[in-house]
């Protein structure tokens, strides 16, 4: 006996695999009237198919909001994928040259929506050093080296909308909480090629980044250093500035080149 496959396949697996695109797409989290506005899905048939995926970890509802947005099983299949890939692996060769350049920890880290996850980590050699534990999630992008260097690659308008959705709560005493003070950051920020926090999220710890880029000039992740504030100081940013870009840039022109050659 012969089957079509086509026919075979679930209506609601494929209706479900809709809403994943949809929420993936979008910045901001979307409502069950929304989804089924935009999706042309009947309401009954989709509340079934989010409480699905809400229930294995695919998506979080927000019980203030009842909105939904795309949840952390995908920054567990994400990071199977990227062992998989070899991208950590690879990228954990430059985090150990950071360490042996700046003795401080070095941090590897993505976007996940609106929070930045780190990815991976090779401690620094000092005995008052960082650590922080894989898979943490930080929401506040403009207090973190990571969160500037993904926001200045964002301009007018578009800043200003995404700025609106995620606000400026002042974590430390040195947060940035004015827009127009932020913007004039970002500038120096994609001037320079890295971003740098000074205790804005945390108060003792500095942080400085740099984006990886892929083949399309997407930014994929943050090569960084972090470490206390007494070691990472406005006299000596720049010396480690340099090493974080010219390290990011390595490694993006070699995960560049092996994506050209389909490796």
């Amino acid at each position: 006996m012969k089957y079509n496959i086509k026919n075979q396949i679930a209506p609601a697996l494929a209706r479900g695999l809709k809403v994943l695109e949809l929420l993936a797409q979008e910045e901001s989290e979307l409502s069950l009237k929304s989804i089924s506005e935009r999706l042309t899905i009947p309401t009954p048939s989709l509340w079934r198919i989010l409480c699905v995926l809400r229930d294995n970890g695919y998506l979080l509802y927000d019980e203030n909001k009842k909105t939904y947005r795309l949840g952390s099983k995908f920054l567990y299949l994400g990071n199977i994928l990227l062992n998989r890939m070899g991208f950590r692996s690879q990228a954990r060769g430059y985090l150990k040259q950071l360490v042996e350049l700046t003795g401080e920890t070095a941090e590897l880290s993505t976007r996940v929506k609106d929070q930045l996850i780190l990815i991976d980590q090779v401690e620094g050699p000092e005995v008052v050093r960082l650590f922080s534990r894989i898979g943490s999630a930080y929401p506040y992008f403009h207090a973190t080296a990571p969160g500037k260097v993904y926001l200045a690659h964002i301009t007018g308008e578009k800043l200003k909308r995404v700025m609106d959705r995620m606000g400026l709560p002042r974590i430390t005493k040195h947060t940035i909480t004015k827009f127009t003070e932020l913007e004039n950051e970002l500038k120096s920020v994609k001037e320079r090629g890295y971003g740098f926090d000074r205790q804005e999220m945390r108060i003792g710890v500095s942080r400085i980044a740099s984006p990886v880029y892929d083949q399309m000039g997407n930014i994929m992740a943050c090569l960084g250093v972090a470490g206390p504030s007494f070691r990472i100081t406005i006299k000596n940013h720049e010396k480690i500035g340099k090493w974080t870009k010219d390290l990011a840039e390595k490694l993006s022109a070699e995960l560049i080149e092996q994506a050209g050659a389909g490796l």
